[in-house]
């Protein structure tokens, strides 16, 4: 009797493996992917940025309405690729046509409006602020604030208010 049931003890543990196994593959091979807003709660979706994670969980990222994204849902992945490995939201590798499109989707935040300058610091604003309108209009302002090496890739953060730069890095 001891053997039988050790027997069944077997299969029935060998059964549950195979189809947890199963399973796994069926959900690994799935895209999923998503046109990001505001109110998505996905953790890598943000504004502006379609976002697709590959069966193998590397995200790939566009900007919204690119060229390059149009062609990446009409044709599937392009030949050209640049990779930031394991930059992503969980760790994931971020995959695009263009590391303008990374870095724009790395420095991204909803509420804020953020530029990286020609030396790689990143101007920060609460969208729609007073502070925001003047960058926009008239470029740099004399008055500015920084904190170096605090941004999300390293970057020295600029703004013209502490308070923006402070908001930016809460979360």
């Amino acid at each position: 009797m001891k053997i039988k049931l050790n027997e069944a003890l077997a299969l029935v543990m060998t059964a549950a493996t195979l189809v947890g196994c199963a399973t796994a593959d069926t959900a690994k091979d799935k895209m999923t992917s998503t046109t990001a807003s505001a109110e998505s709660k996905a953790p890598y979706a943000k504004p502006g940025f379609y976002t697709s994670l590959d069966k193998d969980g590397r995200l790939w990222v566009f900007k919204e309405g690119s060229d390059e994204h149009k062609a990446y849902k009409e044709k599937g992945k392009p030949a050209k690729q640049v990779r930031r490995i394991g930059a992503g939201p969980q760790g994931q590798t971020l995959i695009s046509t263009e590391m303008d499109h990374i870095n724009a989707y790395l420095i991204a935040k909803p509420g804020f409006y953020t530029s990286l300058d020609k030396d790689g610091r990143l101007w920060v604003f609460e969208e729609g602020s007073d502070d925001h309108k003047a960058y926009k209009e008239k470029g740099k302002p004399a008055k500015q604030v920084r904190r170096i090496g605090a941004g999300p890739q390293g970057q020295t953060l600029i703004s013209t208010d502490m308070a923006h730069i402070d908001a930016y890095l809460a979360d």
